[in-house]
């Protein structure tokens, strides 16, 4: 999968034949300060994908919740709703307080998503979701 972005926080890469993108949160996500170009790189992917295109996020090695960054996480969540993504699947480690963060920023911008804790099981739903859509077109 070609990479949109290498971050030292983040990573994102894009499947252009499935309109598919995957995010990749790091460890360093968690303590740092600022993302000057998180949002920039989030449109930049957006424009490579059409209506309907699903986003895997793995957040399995954020080792915790940055509230300093948090208004980006909203933000980027508008912009994926503006773009009228399909589907996002998360996948989480098992530590609760990253999940609690999703579910509230879910509250705040209502994406179509689902959450996991093992990526072959986040990949499993992704493939069958669109399957689904393919078939009902």
């Amino acid at each position: 999968m070609p990479l949109i972005a290498y971050r030292p926080e983040y990573r994102i890469y894009l499947d252009e034949e499935r309109n598919h993108l995957t995010y990749e949160r790091l460890e360093e996500l968690t303590l740092a300060p600022d993302l000057p170009h998180y949002l920039s790189d989030i449109a930049r992917a957006l424009k490579l994908v059409k209506p309907g295109f699903t986003l895997l996020c793995d957040l399995r090695r954020t080792l915790g919740p940055n509230l300093r960054v948090l208004p980006l996480f909203q933000a980027s969540r508008e912009m994926l709703q503006a773009a009228e993504v399909g589907m996002v699947v998360e996948v989480h480690s098992p530590q609760p307080s990253m999940l609690r963060l999703t579910q509230m920023l879910r509250r705040k911008v209502s994406l179509p998503t689902h959450q996991f804790t093992e990526l072959q099981e986040a990949e499993a739903f992704l493939a069958h979701f669109r399957m689904r859509v393919a078939c009902e077109q």
